[in-house]
């Protein structure tokens, strides 16, 4: 019951309510991502019932969140004004507004980043590794061990900055020593974040013989790494470097309005004199996750996205303490809103009358039952199954050619066959005349071309 407690979670809706060990799509495993976005989706499905809704709602609590994380840690720091500007800047920034409404396991991930990088910053200004410095020894490891639960081990980024700030230099000779600074504890805090991600990765790697690695880690980790997967960046020498720039401009277009405030804040800190431990310890995440994303091969906007939670703090802050007034950053963010608002509401709605595969299945709908099999051929998006089956039923099949979909028509029962208008479509179609045929044409996010689906239909009985 574990591996089948969750199908098609994020895209496809859920079968039952039980957590899976093992996360399945299509009734088949999900290598891709560990299971901690499922499982936050699962108990959302489970909360709502199975909805699109439903499926988002844990990136919009994981943002919520992160933002109440910045609000607390920004007014630690520096007062209730740096605090809110935190939370505001972060939260009226496109890179965080667009993932906070995605089912993806970005901000799951983006929120346990934010807790590591706080707790362990909370860490060392104890000063004391018993007491409140073990409440945070606690959470910092558990967050690290979460992350890698969201999105694997780019979550462990956020230790970064921690061991640099623990075996770094002191501001004061006369400083207490750090708890950063006990290797024991490093010993130990480590032993307990593999110990917590193993809980669940040891039964995965048995039960999949490896596969969970050899994808979630060989393909996604590795191949990412050291080339250009699934088209996502620039082959060649001369791709790689002229991509390297490619996360200054996301930057700037994904923390617009406040990114021209960004660059004349860092300019002007520039002939301030040292900076802080608290100015090293961000600027060292959010330096640490674009220099190793601009490094890697395979490059998307929102790879950086865990930095983005640091800027908008560092940023907060900074303004905060400039004396900045508030009055002029709430004029810009009230729009700002206003405009992602319309964005995420009537714009997307918009878009999504464009999408094929809604389309086609609200034309193919008074054929549908909760027993029709659905199959694909040369069109394998997952979200044919959302659509199709909202509220469950038989896995869509992928099929491979067009013996297999020979062979699938020429069954009895109600089933539909998905694919792109081509010649196997008219073959197809001229050897079941009988079938109804309906088409759809609209834009294909997953390759960003414009598809025209058909539907092969059989009703008979």
């Amino acid at each position: 019951q574990a591996e089948d407690g969750i199908r098609d979670i994020g895209v496809t809706g859920v079968q039952t309510c039980a957590l899976p060990i093992f996360p399945q799509l299509n009734g088949q495993y999900r290598f891709d991502k560990p299971p901690l976005i499922y499982w936050l989706q699962a108990v959302s499905l489970s909360l709502f019932g199975p909805s699109e809704w439903a499926v988002r709602c844990p990136s919009v609590c994981c943002a919520a969140l992160t933002t109440g994380i910045l609000a607390l840690w920004g007014r630690r720091l520096a007062g209730d004004r740096a605090g809110f500007l935190a939370g505001l800047l972060w939260a009226t920034c496109p890179q965080a507004f667009v993932h906070a409404h995605l089912a993806v396991a970005d901000m799951a991930m983006v929120l346990c980043f934010t807790l590591s990088c706080w707790s362990g910053w909370e860490w060392h200004r104890t000063r004391d590794p018993s007491g409140a410095g073990a409440r945070w020894f606690w959470i910092f490891y558990g967050s690290l061990a979460l992350g890698f639960l969201a999105k694997g081990p780019v979550a462990w980024l956020a230790a970064v900055p921690a061991i640099l700030l623990g075996f770094g230099k002191r501001d004061r000779p006369s400083d207490p020593p750090s708890p950063l600074r006990k290797p024991l504890l490093w010993l130990l805090g480590s032993l307990l974040t593999l110990g917590l991600v193993a809980l669940w990765g040891i039964p995965a790697l048995v039960a999949t013989r490896g596969e969970f690695f050899k994808v979630g880690i060989g393909k996604h980790v590795v191949e990412r790494s050291v080339g250009v997967l699934e088209g996502h960046g620039l082959r060649g020498v001369g791709g790689y470097l002229g991509s390297l720039p490619f996360y200054g401009l996301t930057l700037m277009a994904g923390f617009l309005p406040w990114s021209p405030w960004l660059v004349r804040s860092v300019w002007k800190r520039r002939s301030q004199g040292p900076l802080q431990a608290i100015d090293r310890y961000l600027v060292a995440g959010i330096v640490t996750v674009f220099v190793v994303f601009t490094l890697i091969r395979t490059k998307l906007p929102h790879y950086t996205l865990p930095a983005f939670p640091l800027i908008a703090l560092w940023l907060g802050k900074t303004l905060a303490l400039d004396g900045t007034d508030t009055a002029r950053i709430r004029r810009l963010a009230i729009p700002s809103a206003v405009i992602l608002g319309l964005i995420a509401g009537p714009v997307m709605g918009l878009f999504a009358q464009r999408l094929p595969v809604p389309r086609l299945a609200q034309d193919c709908r008074p054929w549908i039952g909760p027993n029709t099999e659905i199959a694909t051929l040369g069109f394998h998006e997952p979200s044919v199954y959302w659509y199709f089956h909202p509220s469950g039923g038989p896995w869509v099949r992928h099929l491979q050619d067009e013996s297999e979909a020979l062979e699938f028509l020429s069954h009895s029962g109600s089933r539909i066959c998905v694919l792109p208008e081509s010649e196997a479509f008219e073959r197809l179609g001229s050897r079941f005349p009988e079938l109804r045929t309906p088409a759809a044409s609209g834009f294909n996010p997953a390759n960003g071309r414009r598809v025209t689906l058909r539907a092969l239909v059989r009703t008979r009985p």
